[in-house]
């Protein structure tokens, strides 16, 4: 028999080691509850400090003083014409370029074409040779949606139909507040709030256009831009050089295509920035080009093709659509520039290349430029 001092210290026994137990879990609770309040500090601090980092990244749109200037631009648009429009009427024709344009300073394409129902066609037809387009001039709001502010009309096709189709065209793009840049002589300038101001000067070698081969009169109009609008950014676009997948390498010299002198194109992109132009804005070819950055300004020798509806091939070169986004200090510099990458898709307009063709063709095509511009160097004789 156990005798009752063995049961007394038996029963203090068990009660110090429940006593302990209670202790030792009381201290664990708190070492979690620590550990939760540590865990859910350094959450909010990360949490915070990410924040702050997406913040800094994002510019801020309503900065009274904006230390920038954003960039949109593609090539060709003709969104349909007379009979090959395209079956939903233009709607969806730029809708999924639509928000890469939104919230740029500078939203700028080539209009190949008027937007008329007046006048008569200026050319004969020849397939191959010569096309004679015109697209409804409701088609001009669909511009307007998708966010351009200034359209080019120094082009083969802006007299498609006349001077008053050309007349039509420009009063309609007025009235939706889109400014248009293409006569001889024109200065075009875009308020880009804040203070900002952009010039535009458009050169092609067509009737009715500031003529791309005059080199001389190119030059001073970028100097009256600069002398009548100080501080602005001149943007210099042009129409020009030779046509088709055969011509997407850029040529150091004068191009002439179906008899008709296309312009010396690097020559005049380099010697308008030499005079104060900040952006060049290439054209014409209906295929994209290299780029160049020249004295820390960016040149986009051609943009091939954008949005074109029947009419316009859109087969393999030509149915590259790159869309060319640019930063610029107040200055003009370059700050950084980025290719987004579209396909056309036949009477439906752009889509999405997830592939990104675009964009690689064209760093293959900028690379060719370097090493020609390179060689050329080596070439030329020594000055003595």
């Amino acid at each position: 028999m156990i005798s009752l001092k063995n049961k007394a210290f038996r029963l203090t026994m068990a009660t110090r080691l429940l006593a302990t137990r209670v202790a030792i879990a009381k201290i664990a609770a708190f070492g979690f509850f620590i550990l939760g309040v540590t865990a859910t500090i350094l959450v909010v601090v990360v949490a915070s400090r990410n924040f702050a980092v997406a913040a800094e990244a994002t510019p801020n749109i309503t900065d009274p003083n904006p230390k920038t200037i954003t960039v949109a631009a593609v090539g060709d648009l003709m969104l349909g014409t007379e009979n090959l429009l395209p079956p939903d009427g233009g709607a969806g024709f730029l809708r999924e370029a639509a928000p890469y344009f939104k919230g740029r300073d500078i939203v700028f394409g080539n209009l190949e074409g008027p937007l008329t129902d007046r006048g008569q066609p200026t050319k004969v037809v020849a397939t191959g040779r010569s096309y004679c387009f015109r697209t409804p001039p409701s088609y001009g709001r669909f511009f307007q949606e998708a966010g351009f502010n200034i359209l080019s009309l120094a082009n083969n096709h802006s007299n498609d139909y006349g001077p008053l189709g050309r007349a039509q065209t420009e009063e309609v793009l007025a009235a939706l507040n889109i400014k248009t840049v293409g006569a001889p002589s024109q200065l075009t300038v875009l308020d880009l709030g804040q203070g900002r101001q952009a010039v535009f000067l458009a050169l092609a070698p067509n009737l009715g256009c500031q003529n791309i081969n005059d080199l001389e009169g190119a030059v001073a109009l970028v100097k009256k831009a600069q002398k009548d609008y100080p501080g602005a950014l001149v943007v210099v676009s042009f129409h020009g050089g030779a046509e088709g997948s055969g011509a997407m390498d850029l040529p150091l010299g004068p191009e002439v295509y179906l008899g008709e002198k296309r312009g010396d194109l690097r020559r005049l992109a380099t010697t308008l920035i030499d005079n104060g132009a900040s952006l060049i804005l290439g054209h014409g070819p209906h295929v994209p080009r290299g780029l160049e950055v020249y004295r820390e300004r960016l040149i986009a020798y051609s943009l091939g093709n954008f949005a074109t509806a029947a009419g316009i091939n859109v087969k393999g070169a030509t149915g590259l659509a790159p869309l060319l986004l640019a930063e610029l200090a107040l200055d003009g510099r370059l700050i950084k520039y980025e290719i987004i990458s579209f396909r056309q898709v036949m009477n439906q307009g752009p889509r999405l290349d997830r592939t990104e063709e675009a964009k690689k063709v064209i760093a293959d095509l900028s690379e060719k430029v370097r090493q020609k511009i390179n060689e050329s160097k080596t070439l030329r004789p020594a000055k003595k």
